[in-house]
């Protein structure tokens, strides 16, 4: 099981969880919406073989909710200040969605930080109906459920196909317990801020194009945020970069958690 620690970084409380492992020590950042043991399959694949580090990022999961404070280069200075907590000159990025997104800012400007990036299904030029979904998800979703099976079928029926580990997962973890039911831990007005203060696109193609370290951008073949043609000029405006697909959609971690393992482990090795 990961260790839960904690650091404080301009008053917001940051909780990240770490697993023991070989390096080099590896920073995963999850996607909009979710939380660090998100990676959770991803950790339980790597067995060891790499040292990792899973932060909630600010407005989500436990850690705390700013009125203010989510621009790209809040959570790149939030993320360097779990590494600087832990003692780690520089790690292996890997981020998915949004955390891809960060992953991307972070190596741009702190390229001295970063050994290698893996970007998972993040795309500077979204897919429209991934774009859409998201953010009907995730501004329209219930508030409130009055118990865990409640809460399931709604994550059974907005996000089907699913092993029933990966549901189990999110109502661990995705969700508090509040006057006896179950209530979302992202927060709603922090959700709305980081969907209303993304980067323009040419800037996230500019920040690709400074990226000097080896960098996989991995894509699942059925998703609706990332598309083959974009995947493709990721790699091409990188410097160092080379492209994995797998069968999946936009949740690779969790529907092809062993395969994006075995390739982390062979980009940080």
């Amino acid at each position: 099981m990961p260790v839960r620690s904690t650091v404080t970084r301009e008053g917001v409380e940051l909780v990240y969880w770490t697993w023991p492992g070989a390096a080099p020590p590896t920073l995963l950042l999850h996607g909009i919406g979710n939380y660090g043991r998100y990676w959770d399959l991803f950790a339980d694949a790597i067995t060891g073989r790499l040292q990792l580090v899973a932060p909630d990022a600010r407005g989500h999961g436990e850690s705390g909710r700013p009125a203010e404070g989510y621009a790209p280069a809040d959570f790149a200075v939030d993320a360097l200040a779990v590494l600087d907590r832990i003692g780690i000159k520089r790690a292996v990025i890997v981020g998915h969605s949004m955390g891809g997104l960060h992953s991307i800012n972070l190596a741009a400007r702190h390229p001295e930080r970063v050994l290698a990036l893996v970007i998972v299904d993040a795309s500077p030029d979204p897919l429209p109906q991934g774009a859409e979904r998201a953010q009907r998800l995730l501004t329209g979703r219930p508030e409130r459920f009055a118990d865990r099976a409640a809460a399931r079928a709604y994550l059974e029926r907005t996000s089907p196909g699913y092993a029933a580990a990966v549901y189990e997962n999110r109502l661990a973890f995705a969700f508090r317990e509040e006057d006896g039911g179950l209530v979302w831990r992202s927060d709603a007005g922090a959700l709305r801020r980081i969907m209303s203060g993304r980067m323009p696109a040419e800037d996230r193609w500019d920040a690709l194009a400074s990226i000097t370290c080896p960098t996989l951008v991995v894509r699942g073949t059925r998703s609706n945020v990332l598309s083959e043609d974009v995947a493709r000029r990721m790699v091409q405006t990188l410097a160092d970069g080379r492209l994995m697909e797998l069968d999946a959609g936009h949740n690779v971690p969790l529907e092809r958690p062993r395969e994006l393992a075995d390739a982390a482990v062979v980009l940080a090795t």
